[in-house]
This record gives C-alpha cells, sequence and structure tokens, in this order.
C-alpha cells in the first residue's frame, strides 16, 4: 500500500517565518514616525510661508499709509503759515495714514527737502523753507502659526517724504528770463512792425500767449502777495534787464506793452536791426540767462541779488526757452551753483520736451512743457496760452502743484 506522505514544518521554517513578521512590524513602525516627522516640517514649513505672507501683506498696507499720509499732507502744506502746518497739515497727515490703519500712530515730520542731495531735515528753523512732508511707523501685529517656532508677533517699518504745498512764502523775489530767439515764435514768425494795429494784428505764436499770460499774472501776485517783487530780463546772444526788481504795477505792465517802441516781446523791426542782434539772435545762450557773466550783461542772478533784492527774500527763477544751446556757458554748473545758494528755478520749455531744462531744475523749482503746432498739429493758441498761465498760476502759487512722493 502506498505510503502517505504527511507535510511537516520544520522547525527551521517556523523560525524563519517569525522572523519575517517580526522585521515588517518593524518597518511598519519606522515610515510610521518619518510620516510624522515630515508631517510635522511640512506644517512648520506652511506656518513659515503663511507668515511671510502676512509680513509682506502687512509691509506693503504699511507702506501704503505713509505714502498716502505724505501725500496728504504735502498737499496741504503752506510755506510761511506755522499755524497751518503745525496743526491743519498734522491732522490731515494723520487722518489718512489711520483711514488705512487705524490702530497705529505715524510719526509726522515736517521740513525741507534737498533734491540735489535727496535728503530731509526736519524741524528747520525758518518756515519759509518747509516743502515737505516725512511720515514714519512702525506696526507690530501678531503672527498666525509663528508661535511654533517662537515668534509670537512680527514688526515692520515704513517711511515717506512728500513735497508740495502752496507757495505763499513771502516775500519773495521772482525774476522771468525770457528767451528772445525765434524759440518763442512758433508757429508763425514774428512780422510785426509799426503803423499794424496792436494787438489784433499781431500772430498767434509762443510769444504773444506768453505775454497774455505774464499780463494776467501781474495783477495777481500784486493783488494777492504785495510783498512780492518781479523782475524781467530778456537773453540771447546778450542779455539785458527790461525791469530790476519791482513791485510797481506800471513798471511791469509797460514792459510787455507792444504798443511802446522797444517792446520786449512784441519788438518793432527797427529795434531787431538796432539791437546788437539780441532780438533775435543766435545761438540762445541759457548760461547767459542764468548768470550774466559776461560784461555788461545782466542775468537772472544778477537781477535777483542787485539792487532791491532782500536777502530774506524767497530767489525764484523762471527760465522760458525752447532748451537749445549751442557755443556758451554750460548752464549746469550754474544750476548748481543757485542750489548751493537756496535758489529756485523753475523752467519752462517751449515746444517739445528738453532733457536739459529739466536737470536745471533746482530747489523748489518744477519742468513745464507748452506744446507748440510744430510738434503737435492738433495744438492750438488757446492750448499754448492755457499751458503758460497753469504753469505761471502754479509757480506764483495760485495753483498748488500736486503733491509728489520723493522718497
Amino acid at each position: 500500500m502506498p505510503s502517505i506522505l504527511v507535510p511537516t514544518r520544520s522547525r527551521t521554517a517556523g523560525r524563519r517565518f517569525a522572523f519575517d513578521r517580526s522585521a515588517r512590524g518593524r518597518r511598519t513602525g519606522a515610515v510610521l514616525i518619518l510620516f510624522a516627522v515630515l508631517l510635522a516640517a511640512l506644517l512648520a514649513i506652511l506656518a513659515f510661508a503663511i507668515d511671510i505672507g502676512v509680513n509682506i501683506h502687512h509691509r506693503g498696507t504699511l507702506q501704503n499709509a505713509v505714502d498716502a499720509a505724505a501725500l496728504a499732507g504735502a498737499d496741504a502744506l503752506e510755506r510761511g503759515r506755522v499755524n497751518v502746518n503745525n496743526q491743519a497739515v498734522r491732522a490731515t497727515t494723520r487722518q489718512y495714514f489711520q483711514l488705512n490703519i487705524p490702530t497705529v500712530t505715524p510719526n509726522i515730520q515736517l521740513g525741507r527737502w534737498n533734491p540735489i542731495t535727496r535728503t530731509f531735515s526736519p524741524g528747520i528753523g525758518s518756515s519759509l523753507d518747509v516743502n515737505a512732508v516725512q511720515v514714519s511707523a512702525n506696526w507690530q501685529y501678531p503672527s498666525l502659526f509663528g508661535r511654533v517656532l517662537g515668534h509670537s508677533s512680527y514688526r515692520s517699518r515704513a517711511e515717506a517724504v512728500a513735497i508740495g504745498g502752496r507757495d505763499v512764502a513771502g516775500p519773495r523775489d521772482i525774476v522771468l528770463m525770457i528767451d528772445q530767439t525765434p524759440a518763442l515764435l512758433s508757429p508763425q514768425s514774428d512780422p510785426y512792425a509799426p503803423g499794424e494795429n496792436a494787438p489784433d494784428d499781431y500772430p498767434l505764436n509762443a510769444k504773444r500767449a506768453l505775454k497774455e499770460a505774464i499780463e494776467l499774472l501781474i495783477p495777481f501776485l500784486r493783488t494777492n502777495y504785495p510783498d512780492d517783487r518781479i523782475g524781467i530780463s530778456g537773453f540771447a546772444d546778450n542779455t539785458q534787464v527790461e525791469t530790476g526788481l519791482t513791485n510797481d504795477t506800471t513798471t511791469l505792465q509797460t514792459v510787455f506793452d507792444i504798443s511802446r517802441p522797444n517792446a520786449m516781446l512784441f519788438a518793432y523791426q527797427d529795434y531787431l536791426d538796432t539791437a546788437g542782434g539780441r532780438y533775435p539772435g543766435t545761438p540762445p545762450r541759457l548760461g547767459l540767462a542764468l548768470d550774466g557773466s559776461s560784461a555788461g550783461q545782466i542775468g537772472g542772478l544778477q537781477i535777483a541779488t542787485g539792487v532791491n533784492s532782500r536777502a530774506h527774500a524767497k530767489k525764484i527763477l523762471v527760465l522760458i526757452s525752447d532748451g537749445t544751446t549751442a557755443s556758451s556757458s554750460d548752464p549746469l554748473p550754474v544750476a548748481a551753483q543757485l542750489a548751493a545758494n537756496s535758489f529756485h528755478l523753475h523752467t519752462i520749455t517751449v515746444g517739445a520736451p528738453s532733457t536739459l531744462m529739466r536737470q536745471l531744475v533746482v530747489g523748489d523749482g518744477r519742468n513745464y512743457v507748452i506744446p507748440t503746432p510744430d510738434v503737435s498739429a492738433s495744438v492750438s493758441y488757446s492750448d499754448m496760452l492755457q499751458a503758460f498761465r497753469a504753469a505761471l498760476e502754479t509757480i506764483a502759487g495760485k495753483t498748488p502743484p500736486p503733491a509728489m512722493l520723493v522718497r
């Protein structure tokens, strides 16, 4: 009878089976431990990432708040008005900041921004020199998940400086320096001659628009700022004082009276022929307009520091030209000299924008551009007149310039 084989379990196989089950259990435990460690690390990284996002958001919000507050405060500045600046300006600045972050009190400083060194000087002595508002703030806020890393809160800091305000400080010595080359003869030439009916027959060019704008500026200054004095200089190959610093309305208006012989802006042809080439003159010489350094020439700097000038008055020069210059002294060093002596230089560019005219701006000055038909065919005489008026009214303080962030 055949034998029956019965499977048996050897001691060795049992031991091997027991060993395998023990190894699998240890591997399962190791994976659980590794998963727990990695999960903790992942949660820590997630918490760190969320807190970084919170920090970025809060820093952006804080910077927006100080920017808005500085712009609002600078827009309300009034030079020479200590009470306004210490009360109204500060209140406005704080209000705009706390509209964004009501739980934080900002630090507000009024002072002077130097555009050459790009530095802010707070708490200056003379209220006439205030032209900027600085706002800074610290914001401490709780962390969301940073506590697990030992950070219960974070702190952000932001700062902004804005310039602006109504330039009503007095007294001011203002010198208009007007280019007498063909720069202002766009879009029509200058054929006015004796016997014609002034001003109806005169061409509608930039020179006439400037004349009409200045004729509106003078009575405004005399009515609102009687302490201001105005001087006028024409320049081309040469420079000439049309009037020194004065507050006499008749004297100033006479300069722009085109019915008189040898009128400045509306020169008769015989004056063109006999005035030594000053009108129209070629090439333009902006350097002479600023310093008048050559013998017998009177530039803006000489008028502003000459007869009737006042040491305590704010010195403002207004250069009106197309910005071209040739075979003349470089005006940029003169502008740096003006800045060092606390002058303020505005430039009004007639025609296409000029890099040089922008570079010549000093102190609280700004560059204004008067569009002309030779640059854009759609520009009308009315557009030129309005642009001149807007520029001069801003310089005079009738229309305060928009506040501008500088830092």
